[in-house]
């Protein structure tokens, strides 16, 4: 019972924190990539967005996978949220690509509002971290080993973490988000692909000065691991 409370809970709040990513970027961008000249988004065209974004969340239901693991459901649920609202861009005769990257800056944003996965803690976390420890390394692992607690736990997120020569290596075998895309075609892959896949590249660089975030292999690529690594230009 609990457990179900805690999950509704996620599922009102995440929708809340990134439809107002989405109705934050929105205004300012063109319906067509760098294409000033066919409008702007409305705010008529925003809120039948964002309705229809919630008509698509109901359909997807069906096909999201109730997980025990509560960061594992918080994750999931992100990756429903951001194939609800390209579904709802593309029902809005935007074009894909330029649909993928609304999708991709809508979630940056919604992380820049919260500054990290857990609001108000995060931020917290990032001080005090800044605060105890001096090598920019040393808080990269430190806060990688945070996430391995929470969301990026098993038994969604089977990985093996270990540190090398200045990088620190996070390999992962299994990804609930890429579980919940794998049921659909490679439009949403790469959807997938493109955005979710590609956010902590992004993450290194605003976690510490000359983060740097590096990745051969990805699932979403059809390959066996994700093998990040995470390192500092000194």
């Amino acid at each position: 019972m609990i457990n179900k409370i805690i999950k509704n809970i996620i599922r009102i709040i995440t929708w809340r924190v990134m439809k107002k990513a989405l109705i934050q970027i929105l205004p300012s961008r063109c319906k067509r990539d760098g294409m000033p000249e066919y409008g702007r988004f409305t705010p008529k065209e925003i809120q039948r967005i964002t309705s229809q974004a919630q008509l698509n969340i109901e359909e997807l239901m069906p096909s999201f996978k109730d997980l025990e693991n509560i960061g594992n459901y918080q994750n999931a649920y992100l990756g429903l949220l951001s194939l609800a609202i390209y579904r709802a861009l593309i029902k809005e005769s935007i074009e894909s690509n330029y649909a993928t990257k609304i999708v991709g800056d809508m979630q940056w944003q919604a992380y820049m509002n919260n500054q990290g996965i857990i609001p108000i803690i995060d931020p917290i976390r990032k001080k005090w971290l800044k605060i105890s420890k001096k090598d920019p390394l040393a808080i990269i692992e430190k806060r990688l080993k945070q996430m391995m607690k929470y969301p990026y736990s098993k038994p969604g997120y089977q990985s093996e973490f270990y540190k090398g020569n200045q990088v620190i290596c996070w390999d992962f075998y299994s990804c609930p988000m890429h579980d919940f895309y794998k049921q659909f075609r490679k439009e949403e892959m790469t959807l997938f692909r493109r955005t979710m896949c590609t956010f902590d590249y992004s993450v290194a660089e605003h976690g510490v000065e000359g983060g740097k975030y590096e990745r051969e292999h990805c699932l979403a690529d059809g390959d066996k691991v994700c093998d990040m690594r995470w390192s500092v230009v000194r």
